[in-house]
């Protein structure tokens, strides 16, 4: 079956700029209105979203123009403006993947607890930037002048430029693409080695574990990617590397999705406190009539992240509150808990309810917690 190229170019990154907008404007509306911890992974997330909206739009804008067809089926003008899309698309391409990946290891960096684990994501990150930037500039800078790049397609005379050897460009985009996957592997084994040692239910770190490596899913679409590189070296750019061009798309709108996936998880239990457990105690109201024992929803942390790490964190202090409680009906106590949990809630009669406040000081001048 003949796929038809053009017409993949434009929509797969229409889908994929569609589903990465909605999560990520889920992920701000977490982090500002649900937790109201903005973080610097959350502002690298937007910004790598807005540079990969760029990135979607100028590869739309070349299949309009020629992009997935062949230089003999365009005009001289059209494989013109299509190669200079495509000059464009190396440089979203390139700035999106650098935020992206680096909004993952900050996000990791948040909740990471010994020091060698935060010191091999300091390494992921400075690899991933130094080769993202390297690859850029050795894509934007292979022509002299710079704009010969998309002019040269034109097969004018009268046009004058050079470029560097194309098999320097397959093997600059062997090497990145190496360093990606290797990357994305490791981001996606650090999440086992940083919850493991928490004191949580198995069930739990699973589920934790599970979360926070789905953002190595984009090393997927880099290995798949490899086979296609030599294609930069066909005559006939346009329709050869359009494999190149769509699982370069891929591979950064599944790092933006799988990463802001990871912090979804306050929406999600908003979600099913609002709507799936009320309509549980009521199937459960009916088939029991005695109480049922109540089922703890903590997790309690043995040890704090290091001051070092207060770089990458939306504040210096917060507070953590783990409440166990069971069903009954609400009177008010407010010598049985904090004061802040005097205020929001009370206690219910024939009911236990176990509430501690931390006040978590993960600042530069004292790593001590206090209990209230």
């Amino acid at each position: 079956m003949t796929v038809n190229r053009n017409a993949a170019v434009r929509a797969i990154p229409a889908v994929f700029l569609a589903v990465t907008s909605i999560t990520v404007l889920l992920r701000c509306y977490v982090r500002l209105r649900l937790v109201k911890a903005f973080g610097w992974d959350d502002g690298l997330m937007v910004l790598a979203m807005a540079v990969y909206a760029m990135f979607c739009g100028v590869m739309i804008g070349g299949s309009l123009y020629g992009t997935g067809k062949h230089f003999a089926d365009l005009t001289a003008s059209h494989r013109v403006t299509a190669m200079e899309y495509w000059w464009l698309c190396e440089i979203g391409y390139c700035f999106s993947s650098i935020f992206c990946k680096c909004s993952i290891c900050i996000f990791l960096a948040r909740i990471t607890i010994k020091r060698p684990h935060l010191a091999f994501l300091y390494i992921i990150m400075t690899c991933t930037v130094l080769i993202g930037l390297v690859l850029m500039f050795a894509l934007l800078l292979q022509c002299r002048p710079v704009s010969y790049f998309w002019t040269r397609v034109a097969f004018d005379p009268n046009d004058e430029g050079t470029c560097v050897n194309t098999e320097v460009v397959i093997a600059l985009t062997y090497a990145y693409s190496g360093v990606a996957a290797c990357c994305d592997l490791a981001v996606g084994i650090v999440p086992f080695f940083i919850i493991r040692g928490l004191n949580m239910p198995w069930r739990r770190k699973v589920a934790a574990i599970g979360i926070c490596s789905i953002s190595c899913i984009a090393c997927c679409a880099v290995i798949v990617r490899i086979p296609y590189v030599p294609t930069f070296a066909d005559q006939d750019f346009l329709y050869a590397t359009y494999e190149v061009a769509v699982w370069s798309n891929v591979e950064v709108g599944l790092g933006i999705f799988a990463g802001s996936l990871a912090t979804l998880h306050p929406l999600l239990k908003l979600l099913r406190t609002a709507f799936i457990q009320p309509g549980l105690k009521r199937l459960s109201s009916r088939s029991s009539s005695g109480p049922t024992a109540p089922k703890p929803d903590f997790v309690s942390v043995s040890s704090y992240p290091s001051p070092s790490v207060s770089l990458f964190r939306p504040g210096n202090v917060m507070n953590t509150t783990t409440t166990i409680q069971a069903d009954g009906e609400w009177v008010a106590d407010p010598e049985s808990c904090s004061p802040r949990a005097s205020r929001d809630t009370g206690m219910r009669t024939n009911d236990i309810l176990i509430q501690q406040t931390f006040n978590l000081n993960t600042g530069w001048e004292s790593r001590n917690s206090s209990v209230a």
